[in-house]
């Protein structure tokens, strides 16, 4: 996959949520627990303003590389709704059961280094019909289906997403979700409520760092040998696993630059060195400077003949 800066993502902060209880469970070496216990602040209408506390845990990888084509990650989801809230469902909808779903929730990862940061948008975040406590003023959770306890059920998930540029990455819980809370039946009974975090409790489920890809950089001469007085034209390539470098090139002979060049789409360049070389063999390095995703790499000994 090619990478240019026109898809790094700008550092605005993510809309969405995950709820109480998020389980994700993303592939990669090192996985380490992460739990937040954070609150965020639903308006509900005639209720007015409720605080809810939301609890998150996170199975996050130690490290993965970056630009890599990261598949969906399952994710668990609770929220547990206010007594009052259950109590004025029940008064108004005459609800026997309260489910409800979310479609704009989304954390992000926030580049700890910079501005840079990339979402994890949320996808199927429903929450099946739960019956209301038969006990007057108690609380209630809703939980989304959970493919652990109950095979085949179909879990909320992450959209499949690139991951951004190399660098420690903070998981951030997100700003804001808005939420539909359905009676039974799945009728529609509180509509897009909306949530925002809450300033001043944890946001963060951990880190996560993105490793720069390896690579390797081969150059040869595009015509062996070289006429005497004819400028060396070079033929570099550099590959690296899960995506395309781009970035500079450069050819040097000792500490003396003897020709530069970019990558084009494929990982390649044509370098004109910037004088001809003298009758013989010349040994020079060939220099590949690396980008976001790519860690540098050379060709230590390119041989050019002259003749």
């Amino acid at each position: 996959m090619l990478h240019t800066p026109v898809r790094r993502l700008g550092a605005a902060v993510a809309a969405g949520a995950l709820s109480a209880g998020a389980l994700v469970a993303m592939t990669a070496p090192a996985a380490q627990a992460a739990t937040a216990a954070t609150t965020y602040t639903c308006t509900f209408p005639s209720l007015g303003v409720r605080d809810i506390p939301v609890g998150i845990t996170a199975t996050l990888p130690g490290a993965a590389n970056a630009g890599l084509d990261a598949p969906a990650i399952p994710v668990l989801l609770s929220v547990t709704l206010p007594a009052d809230v259950v109590e004025a469902a029940k008064f108004f909808y005459k609800a026997t059961s309260i489910g409800g779903f979310s479609n704009d929730m989304v954390a992000t990862l926030d580049n700890l280094s910079s501005s840079d940061t990339a979402d994890l948008a949320l996808q199927n975040v429903r929450f099946p019909q739960t019956p209301v406590p038969a006990t007057a003023n108690q609380p209630l959770t809703l939980n989304t289906p959970n493919p652990l306890t109950t095979p085949g059920v179909e879990p909320a998930t992450t959209v499949p997403v690139n991951l951004p540029g190399a660098g420690t990455y903070d998981v951030v819980v997100p700003s804001a979700f808005t939420f539909t809370a359905t009676q039974q039946g799945d009728v529609a009974m509180l509509k897009d409520v909306p949530c925002v975090y809450k300033p001043g409790t944890p946001s963060s489920l951990g880190s996560v760092i993105l490793a720069e890809n390896e690579s390797t950089t081969k150059a040869k001469p595009a015509k062996n040998p070289t006429k005497l007085g004819k400028k060396t034209k070079l033929k570099v390539t550099v590959q690296a696993d899960n995506e395309v470098p781009t970035g500079k090139v450069k050819v040097m002979k000792g500490q003396k630059k003897l020709g530069k060049g970019s990558l084009n789409a494929q990982g390649k360049v044509t370098i004109t060195l910037k004088k001809a070389l003298p009758k013989g063999k010349t040994v020079v390095k060939v220099l590949y400077l690396g980008d976001d995703f790519t860690e540098k790499s050379k060709d230590k000994k390119v041989v050019i003949k002259v003749r």
